[in-house]
């Protein structure tokens, strides 16, 4: 898993994730209040098609980093995501939808 991560964030801060990566972090509050920062690094870009190699740093339900890939569709109104990865102990998943005006 560290190796994982390690590469992971190697990936995100090399070079080529100036052009091609994204990073950052939000605060929720759900109650609890918890927070989240990721960085990703685009591995292939076919638009609208994408797939993301990323390295996630969590503080809910208990501190934690984890690497996943995200399949992405990126259109002009709309995105849809699905995610897959690997936290310590657990493997999760999540898909993702939203607009953008």
């Amino acid at each position: 898993m560290a190796r994982a991560v390690l590469l992971a964030l190697l990936l995100t801060l090399s070079e080529l994730a100036y052009a091609n990566g994204r990073a950052a972090c939000r605060v929720v509050y759900g109650p609890p209040l918890w927070g989240v920062c990721y960085a990703e690094q685009i591995l292939l870009a076919a638009p609208p098609f994408e797939i993301a190699l990323g390295a996630e740093w969590r503080t809910w339900p208990e501190a934690a980093v984890g690497v996943y890939t995200v399949l992405g569709l990126y259109f002009p109104g709309w995105w849809s995501s699905f995610e897959v990865g690997r936290s310590p102990g657990a493997w999760k998943w999540a898909i993702g939808a939203g607009v953008r005006w």
